[in-house]
Formats: C-alpha cells, structure tokens, sequence
C-alpha cells in the first residue's frame, strides 16, 4: 500500500500538530480519498510509539473497512473488534476499533488508551452529553494524557457550524484536502451533472431541528406523477451508465421508485432501508458492487461507509439543508474505477443550487439557513482560520472576535448547470503527440533548486489541426524541494505515473524518465490560470511500466535545458 501524497501529508499534520500544541486536530479528506489509509498510519505510527489505539466508527460497514486497512498496513499487530452488531467483544488488542454505540459505557473494560481516532468527526456534537462524549471523558479519566484525532469529509454540522474551536473537542483542522484539487490531480473521478427537467418545489417542506421533515419529503417527492416523471427522466439520462445509485425521501418512497424503475426497464432493481434483513442487504450490496445489480434504491443506508467505486450515475430525488449530508452522498461516485471516465449527479431537490458545487473550495462555507425556512440565509455552516491568531471564525464574521483582524470580502460563487466545476474557465481537451523533458532553473534565482520540467506538444481533440492549431504545454514538478508541500505534489504525480521509488532529486527523476520507467499521458486537459495553463488532468492509456532499462545511456531521448522560462509559481 503506497500512501498518496495528501495521505502522507495528513499523517504528518496530525503528528505534528499533536507533538507541537494542545488540544486536538482534525484531518479533512473528501469521500473517496483514502481516510481509512491516513487511520491506519496513524495507528501504526501510535503503535510505534508505544502507545495504544482506539478507532471508534458508528457504523459496522466503517468498523470492518478501517481494521482491514489497519491489519494490511499492520500485519504483525493484533486488531480487536468490539461491536455488538459484528458480534465481537474484544478488548485486549493493541488497536481497537469500536462501534461508539456499543462500547460508550465500556471505557473501565477497554483500559487505558493514548490515541483515539474518530472516524466521520462531524458526527461528534458539541455537547458533552453524547456517547462520544461520555467514552472520550471516560478514557482521559484513565489516562489525563490521552489526545484525539478526528477524521471527516466535512468538518461542519448543520446549525452548529464548524466543527473546530476553542472550547470544542477539536481546535483546529490541522491538514484539509479539496474534493476539486484531487479530482484535478486524478485521484478522484470527475463529476458532471445534467440539469434535470423536473426540479421539485419543496418550498411547503416543514423543518425539523435545522433538516427537512421527513414525512413532508416523502409527500413532495412520492407523489405517483412525480416519481413516474423522475424515473423516466433517470432511466434516459442513464442509458449509458452501468451502475447507478439512488437515494430516495423516505421507505415507501424507495419502494415507490424501485418499482417503477423496475417496469421502465425491466431489469432487476435493489432496495435497501433501515428495515432490510441483514442477509439481504448484503447480498444486495455485493451484487451491485459486482456489477450485477445496476440499479440500487436506498433511503437513508447508503451515506457513509459504503465503498462502491464502480458507481458512476448518482439520483438524489430528496432535499437536504444539510451540507454535509449532500456531500456525502454525491462523494459514493468519487471514488475512480476503470469502467467509467466520469459520475453523473441528477439532483432534483435543487441540492446543488442550495449548497454550491462539491468541488468548489468554499463548499459548506457559503449557506445555512434561517429558521423555519429553506431559504439561505448570509451566514454560513463553516468557519475560516484568522491569520494573525489563528482562531477558527464564522465565515459570517467580518471580523476576528479575538485579535481584530478583519476579513476580505469574498464573492458567492454559483453552481453552474452544465458540470460541478465552478468560477472557472471552460478547460479544454488536448491530444499529446511529444513529451519531452529536463532539469529547469528559475530564472533570476540561482539559489532556487531545480525542477524536472515536463513539455507536451499536442493538437486540439476538436477542430482542425496542424502548425498553426498546435499547443506547447508546460508542468513543473519539485523533486529537489525541501519537504512541504511542492515536494508532496511531487510525489503524487510520480506514482501516478511510475512504480518505481519516488526520485529524491531532478537527476534521478530524468534518469528514469529517459529509462523508460513512467507512462506518459496520451490527452490532457487544461484550463487557464492567470497568464498561465494549467493541466487539469491527464488521461493515460498504458499501465505503470513494470520494467524499464538499466542503461539510460542507451536510450536516445531529446532532453532541454529549460532556463528562458519561467516558472509559474
């Protein structure tokens, strides 16, 4: 298991933050990222230390998922399992991982414990009085010196806002990946939405401690007109789509819509609820997983620990006011598979123009909602860190309430109806018909270190092409940096291109380049950025070369000396 830059990156940060402050940090991933891999690096380097692990979850899905990542990275250290839904007990192991409903009274039994992981952390409410809450004071009860870590995709709950803060159980996000940079970056599936045809007015929708009530939903959404129109309008916008997830307002909704999908296109279609037998549901889960169940309806099941990355066409016939609820349920199609090249996103309950798009760096910053009304109001579900004191504040907040420091204005950036990616130039498709490359120096700093400079000549995928139609494109990658950062960067584009050990300098990164140790992208899309292009993904039709030559003096491959352009950054 090879870490991905970020993974590493979030590790790190939370040692760091842990060896260097008080308090407890928090480790922000989108859906699909990887969380149970920086877990289990986590209680590996715990583990290290000398120290004992729990990882508490709250359900059996995320229970299984993080020990089995932990006992692969791990393979010499026992995991426990203590969940009554899993049947297990077990108290004894260096590492735990818990279901919090089932061992929150069990802290006595368990014993002493110097890391707590929380997986899906947004699920920890302020209040003290929790099964979170009890087990965490509990455990620093047995052992004053215990800390935590958090893990979670949106560090936000609806009418509590961020997560993080002085007098919260965490202080402060200590490393935050963005859903958009890592579907640039080609670690998660891009995603695209077509605006549906039928947008559900839910303007007569009740609210119900900060959420739609559930019982409105089902009204609004189940009415046999209205899920016979959406159905129709799923099965064609799906046609050419394998595997196709749908979340629904209520049970006999679910039901309702399994139904008529099921006499729309005669194909088997899975329903899951909180009232599905256990084997069943099951069953159900893997023949989607497999790719012999292509349409699966599910009301409230589906959200969170559930790893389909075949997914690639997700029907939200629902409403939500909560961001994070949204975000996880569009995050089931972020995760790559070799079967789809995007996941299509149908919201008919205005989501996308409630919430903003998921890519967008600002998500769950820019809207809660006034009370009693589904209406955004200009205050917003997540906070910003001030610069001067580091403090976490309300986005709502002009200004810092702790050392004054006030705040820039910011423009509310809309979800567009044509793809999730917002505020941005249209990128645009290019063929690779050469790469070449070589070491750079920065022009006028000969004190900067070096970067393997990577050129692409190509042609437009539409259009005429020749001479005057030809592009010259550009990347830069920071082998020589110190670590941070740019060197992180370096790292993800190396394995995404090559098995071999990352290069710790230029010299080597061009000595296996001209080796033939890295595949090379055959199209690559870009989109401007200032004055200049940047590569917003790349698309390969070769595998990771398993092999390549010993002798790079043997290959001939044109190489360049970069030192008349600049970089850009």
């Amino acid at each position: 298991m090879n870490p991905r830059w970020y993974q590493t990156a979030a590790n790190d940060a939370a040692w760091h933050y842990l060896a260097t402050q008080p308090g407890n940090p928090l480790v922000v991933l989108p859906t699909g990222a990887g969380k149970s891999l920086v877990i289990a690096m986590l209680a590996k380097q715990a583990i290290e230390f000398g120290a004992q692990v729990i990882v508490l979850q709250h359900r059996k899905e995320l229970i299984v998922q993080n020990a089995e990542k932990i006992r692969i990275l791990l393979p010499e250290i026992p995991v426990g399992i203590y969940s009554a839904g899993l049947n297990s007990k077990q108290t004894q192991q260096p590492i735990l991982c818990a279901g919090i409903q089932s061992v929150y009274r069990q802290a006595a039994q368990i014993g002493e414990r110097q890391l707590i992981v929380i997986d899906e952390a947004h699920l920890v409410s302020s209040s003290d009085e929790t099964m979170y809450g009890q087990f965490i004071s509990d455990i620093v009860e047995l052992n004053p010196a215990a800390r935590v870590v958090g893990a979670t995709a949106t560090p936000f709950r609806t009418c509590e806002g961020p997560i993080c803060g002085r007098k919260k159980l965490f202080q402060r996000i200590c490393f935050e990946a963005f859903t958009g940079d890592l579907i640039k970056e080609g670690f998660l599936c891009e995603i695209t939405n077509k605006p549906s045809d039928q947008q559900i007015d839910t303007s007569s929708a009740k609210m119900r401690g900060g959420e739609f009530v559930e019982s409105d939903l089902q009204r609004i959404f189940g009415g046999d007109d209205t899920v016979l129109e959406a159905c129709r309008e799923i099965v064609d916008k799906c046609q050419d789509r394998r595997s196709i997830l749908v979340f629904s307002s209520g049970v006999l909704h679910a039901e309702n819509v399994a139904d008529r999908l099921h006499s729309l296109t005669r194909e088997d279609v899975g329903v899951v609820t909180g009232d599905t037998f256990p084997m069943e549901r099951a069953n159900l889960l893997k023949r989607f997983r497999d790719g012999e169940l292509r349409w699966l309806v599910n009301c409230d099941v589906l959200t969170t620990g559930f790893d389909a990355p075949c997914i690639d066409a997700i029907a939200i016939l629902r409403a939500t006011l909560s961001p994070g609820l949204f975000a996880q349920m569009v995050g089931r199609g972020l995760r790559k598979h070799e079967s789809k090249t995007n996941c299509l996103i149908l919201d008919f309950g205005n989501n996308i123009e409630r919430h903003g798009s998921l890519d967008d760096r600002e998500y769950g910053r820019a809207k809660t909602f006034k009370p009693g009304s589904s209406e955004p109001a200009e205050k917003n579900g997540r906070g910003r860190e001030c610069p001067n004191c580091k403090l976490d504040v309300s986005v709502s907040e002009p200004e810092c309430p702790e050392c004054g420091f006030r705040f820039p204005g910011r423009h509310q950036a809309k979800a567009d109806t044509e793809s999730q990616l917002t505020g941005e130039t249209p990128p645009e498709e290019l063929l690779v018909e050469v790469c070449r490359w070589g070491k750079h120096f920065k022009r006028n700093d000969p004190e900067a270190p070096p970067t393997l400079r990577i050129d692409y000549e190509c042609q437009p995928v539409e259009g005429p092409t020749g001479n005057l139609s030809a592009k010259h494109v550009s990347e830069w990658v920071c082998f020589s940096h110190p670590q941070g950062y740019a060197r992180l960067k370096a790292h993800g584009w190396w394995q995404n291109r090559s098995i071999s050990e990352v290069p710790d300098s230029v010299d080597e990164a061009i000595s296996l380049l001209n080796r033939g140790a890295c595949r090379m992208p055959v199209k690559l899309t870009i989109v401007k950025d200032g004055k200049y292009t940047r590569i917003q993904s790349c698309e390969f039709i070769e595998e990771k070369p398993e092999e390549w030559q010993d002798d790079f003096e043997s290959v001939d491959h044109e190489s360049f000396s970069g030192i008349d352009t600049d970089i850009p950054f």
